[in-house]
């Protein structure tokens, strides 16, 4: 069970992604062997990064459909479908001598409903969580996977509505009793401490070159670029000219990277001083 919430929650599911032995063998005859296998979490993270493509969902329920958030509902829900009806009454005041109104019902689940029935029960939809670094990821650590599909190669995953640890301190609440989540706020908080010191230290990586980008907008910088830090346009004097977005890594490894159109043709030219850390393999770091 995690240290993050007690349960099988996003942090297992991530960090079983490449076990190995305390020794950082991962030959399949020696994890058999080991009572006890580890992880190195970087490791992990990439591996999971990889396979989801820096995405993972949600499913959140919309409580009230009406007219403005319609539209909304149905872009993130399939089974959700929009029914226009139009009626005409007479009036004098329009030209025609008729007013047309307009109404909506809704299809959820192959079922019609008006917005008032289908306020009552809610409609499911799904959100996606971009994320690019590992520290985008570890306030959902504690969540719980409600459903996860795997090739082997690709994976996705939806994640609980809510982190277990706070479902929990929230039923505690409903029947009468406090339930302390300082323990697991405090597990994850060290643990994002532990990240911070052990991966995300640029000292003695960071790097600034002069770039000069083709027609397309594509360049290179001489070293490996690590993707855990952003990659951004550099002015020595620390005044930030008018650009239009951030240089875009292309190849980390290569080191190529792309400049927008817009910065190109309107805003910097075809020369830029670019910052980056380099990327160094670090050490496993087995947990």
């Amino acid at each position: 069970m995690s240290r993050f919430s007690g349960k099988c929650d996003l942090a297992d599911h991530i960090l079983m992604e490449k076990l190995r032995t305390i020794e950082g063998s991962d030959n399949p005859d020696e994890l058999a062997k080991s009572y006890v296998l580890y992880s190195d979490p970087m490791e992990c993270f990439k591996i999971f990064k990889k396979k989801t493509g820096g995405v993972i969902y949600q499913h959140k329920r919309v409580n009230k459909v009406y007219e403005w958030n319609q539209d909304f509902i149905a872009e993130h829900c399939p089974q959700f479908e929009i029914i226009k009806h139009k009626t005409e009454t007479p009036d004098k005041r329009a030209k025609s001598g008729m007013r047309v109104e307009t109404t909506y019902t809704y299809k959820y689940w192959d079922k019609e409903y008006t917005a008032k029935e289908l306020s009552k029960k809610g409609v499911y939809i799904t959100i996606k969580i971009h994320f690019n670094t590992l520290l985008d990821l570890i306030p959902y650590f504690p969540y719980t996977i409600s459903v996860c599909c795997c090739d082997g190669s690709k994976e996705t995953v939806y994640i609980s509505d809510n982190s277990f640890v706070e479902e929990h301190a929230d039923d505690a609440v409903q029947h009468g009793y406090e339930y302390d989540t300082y323990y697991y706020r405090h597990e994850l908080a060290e643990f994002y401490r532990e990240c911070v010191l052990k991966y995300y230290n640029p000292a003695g990586k960071e790097n600034i070159e002069e770039v000069e980008f083709d027609e397309n907008g594509i360049g290179k910088v001489s070293k490996h670029i690590d993707t855990e830090f952003d990659i951004k346009w550099y002015w020595y004097d620390g005044e930030v000219k008018s650009h239009w977005t951030s240089p875009e890594v292309v190849d980390a490894e290569k080191g190529i990277i792309k400049m927008s159109h817009e910065d190109l043709t309107n805003y910097l030219g075809n020369k830029m001083l670019v910052y980056y850390v380099e990327y160094k393999e670090p050490e496993l770091w087995l947990k």
